[in-house]
């Protein structure tokens, strides 16, 4: 209990003064008044005089003595009270959060600190002790971007209102900023004047951070591109995010307060959902695909997670649902499953699709003692097509292939596509002696008319047969016969269908190990070039020379062009192939030139593959330039049937090539299909007569007629002509007499190798072959 205080000492003091004047007066008056009525005698009076002023002595001790004593235990009071307050303001400063502090006014506007509490060290590292009167070093731990708004706070709010509560950042002695609360109240002197200010620092770093995460939390909930959807413990909807809105159609304020059952499609039953439920509040979370409805009335699927929030008390208190559409994800889905078991183009299945359907329905021929049949189907002719009108035709030409192939087929048989031009054929539960209606039936639907960018284009097929289990017992196996079966049906000429047979896989292991040697022959440098002379019709006299390709086998010995060239085409090693004879063609002319001997040009054939290759033509130059060649030194021989594949490239590439100097031909003239619109375009020097026309010269009309033509022909374009394989002397007279340019043949020399060429480079102005008495 708080004492009651004391008046002021003067109040104190003048009541005192009085009692004891007022005391003092009484008692001399009355007992004055008292010995006058006695009547004592004079000593008696005197003696009684005296103990009177001895009693008042006496008395006026003792009311002093009290008056003291009550004035002692007054102030003893107060100071108990006062150590009892300053002990309860310790403990509060003590036990609060915040920094107290009290400053002084002083007369130049500056404060000085007359308290901090010791919290300052907790809360920026640093103790009150440590801090200089002056209370400016505040100031300077004021963060620099909240330092302008602090100064104006102080200076305007809190000497205005005499209040102030605002928040900026403190320097940390040794760690960053602390976010702090300051709360100030202008303390004025007697006369109304400011003399200080009381306050408090409170770090609210915390509170910030907390804020600061929840606004992160509300960014990422808002902007979050998963559907979110808060309910309370009732599962009326709280709140949704904006993905959720889109996802659905639905706003929150369409959604507030209803339950998300309001999205169900009907997809799944009351069971899938009471399922749901029972794993939720037995685990508090729920993953699964569920389907729903959005307000527009579409149906589309969703990844949904569910999760029970709870109190500290354990009770659900709300559920959060997080879902994404995966309407995009299943698209995609199926468009990859297609991808992985249909071809692209045709939309037909594919090898991996086959490979799937083949195993069931060998496992279930197997069972059943059936018979399976697959057939390996290849466009003939399809690179002339690719080549003549483009590719984009030619990707028309197969889907068109596809579309009628497919409507011959039952519906347990698989049609794929294996790539480019060649399909398979799965045909469960078929003899073998069906094989053969079933092809010609299906060359039929191909053999119908069809026109391609305005082109009529005939469709025709090779086809390879191969039956389970005889040929086979995997895809595998009876993919390797029928793949012998077409190669057998396309050297037959194609349009045909072949069986597999014994025989057959053995020439097919054969070719299979010549291509091995093949793939090694070019690095083993087994490859060799050999060399024939073309010579002057009228003179006979060396004028060029033709390389023709030689692969000398280290164990079958020399095999000749027409066993290999086919394979490397097929393989695609003519590319390589054909790269090494250019540049030993003109390694060995250079080498025949540095030794000083009269060289010819060297003649030299190009496959379609290396004439299609975009950088041909950097290739000669980098090859006619390492070997210090001109290009009139090199000529270079193109089928008719290449030079016809694409007539437009054709005619861009040989003038881009006559630039380089280098001379040109068409070789085996006459056994196409030669436009002579197009010819008169092709930037060429010659055309080669075939040997199989100049073979019937003498004896057939016809073949004489054709080659008559064509020297006719090649001269009035302004070209020369070389006539191929002449052998007899009535071949080259004939060939003469009709103005045939030169020739090249057994007549004269067979090829040979480089080191016999350099007696006819030694002496070229001898004639080659038997002296015949040319006639006039």
């Amino acid at each position: 209990m708080i004492p009651k205080l004391p008046p002021s000492p003067s109040l104190s003091a003048l009541k005192v003064t009085l009692a004891f004047l007022i005391f003092g007066a009484a008692s001399v008056l009355l007992s004055d008044h008292a010995v006058d009525l006695l009547g004592l005698s004079v000593v008696e009076t005197s003696l009684l005089q005296t103990g009177k002023g001895l009693l008042f002595v006496t008395l006026s001790a003792l009311l002093v003595g009290l008056l003291a004593r009550r004035t002692a235990l007054q102030h003893q009071a107060l100071a108990a009270h006062a150590q009892l307050q300053h002990e309860r303001l310790q403990r509060l400063v003590d036990v609060s959060p915040a920094v107290l502090y009290a400053l002084r006014l002083r007369a130049d506007g500056g404060f000085d600190t007359d308290f901090i509490s010791p919290q300052l060290l907790d809360m920026l590292g640093f103790s009150p002790e440590s801090t200089p009167p002056d209370a400016a070093w505040w100031l300077q731990r004021v963060h620099p971007e909240d330092l302008p708004r602090v100064m104006a706070a102080h200076r305007g709010t809190l000497l205005r209102e005499g209040c102030l509560q605002h928040e900026y950042r403190l320097r940390h002695a040794e760690d960053g900023y602390r976010w702090t609360l300051d709360q100030s109240v202008l303390v004025r002197d007697v006369d109304g004047q400011p003399a200080g200010v009381i306050g408090s620092w409170l770090d609210i770093t915390g509170r910030k951070q907390a804020e600061e995460h929840a606004r992160l939390i509300a960014r990422v909930f808002e902007d979050s591109h998963q559907a979110i959807c808060i309910t309370d413990a009732d599962t009326r909807i709280v709140t949704v995010n904006r993905a959720f809105t889109e996802v659905t159609g639905y706003t929150l304020d369409e959604l507030a307060g209803r339950p998300p059952s309001l999205l169900k499609s009907g997809r799944q039953d009351a069971a899938f959902y009471a399922a749901m439920w029972r794993q939720l509040r037995r685990q508090g979370r729920w993953e699964g695909e569920l389907w729903n409805r959005r307000k527009n009335g579409e149906v589309y699927p969703e990844w949904l997670t569910l999760s029970a929030i709870h109190d500290a008390q354990g009770q659900v208190r709300q559920y959060l649902g997080v879902f994404t559409d995966t309407t995009s994800r299943k698209a995609a889905e199926a468009h990859i499953e297609r991808l992985a078991y249909y071809d692209a183009l045709t939309a037909l299945p594919n090898r991996s699709l086959l490979a799937d359907r083949a195993r069931v329905a060998l496992a279930t021929a197997q069972r059943q003692h059936g018979q399976v049949l697959l057939m390996h189907l290849n466009l003939d002719d399809f690179a002339a097509i690719n080549g003549s009108l483009g590719l984009a035709a030619g990707d028309a030409v197969l889907r068109e292939a596809a579309t009628r192939l497919g409507r011959h087929l039952r519906p347990e048989d698989t049609l794929c596509r294996q790539g480019a031009d060649d399909f398979l054929l799965l045909l469960p539960h078929t003899r073998a002696s069906d094989a053969m209606s079933i092809g010609l039936r299906l060359m039929q639907a191909l053999a119908a008319p069809l026109e391609v960018q305005g082109q009529p284009v005939t469709l025709a097929a090779s086809i390879g047969v191969a039956e389970f289990p005889t040929d086979g017992e995997d895809l595998a196996q009876l993919s390797q016969a029928a793949d012998s079966a077409v190669h057998q049906a396309k050297r037959a000429g194609g349009r045909t269908v072949r069986f597999f047979s014994r025989e057959l896989q053995e020439r097919s292991r054969e070719t299979l190990a010549l291509l091995q040697d093949l793939r090694q022959a070019v690095a083993r440098q087994e490859l060799v070039l050999h060399y024939q002379p073309q010579v002057d019709a009228a003179t006979a006299r060396l004028h060029g020379l033709e390389a023709l390709l030689r692969w000398r086998h280290p164990v079958r010995g020399l095999v000749p062009p027409g066993e290999f060239i086919t394979l490397a085409e097929q393989s695609g090693l003519i590319r390589e192939i054909g790269t090494w004879v250019l540049g030993e063609a003109l390694r060995q002319t250079a080498a025949w030139r540095a030794a000083g001997l009269a060289v010819v040009p060297v003649a030299v054939n190009l496959s379609a593959v290396q004439f299609r290759d975009p950088g041909l033509r950097d290739q000669l130059i980098g090859l006619l330039r390492d070997h210090g060649l001109p290009g009139h030194l090199l000529e270079l021989e193109l089928t008719e049937t290449v030079a016809m594949e694409d007539s437009k490239h054709t005619i861009a590439t040989l003038a881009s090539l006559k630039q380089l100097g280098v001379r040109l031909s068409i070789d085996d003239f006459g056994t196409g299909y030669s436009s002579l619109g197009y010819l008169k375009r092709f930037a060429v020097d010659t055309l080669k007569v075939d040997q199989s026309f100049v073979r019937g010269l003498n004896y057939d009309r016809q073949d004489e007629a054709i080659v008559a033509n064509i020297i006719a022909l090649a001269h009035s374009l302004g070209l020369a002509t070389l006539a191929e394989g002449v052998e007899t002397a009535g071949q080259r007279e004939f060939l003469r007499q009709h103005g045939c340019d030169q020739l090249q043949g057994w007549l004269f020399a067979k090829a040979c190798p480089a080191e016999e060429v350099e007696a006819w480079l030694r002496q070229p102005d001898t004639a080659l072959g038997p002296q015949i008495q040319l006639v006039a």
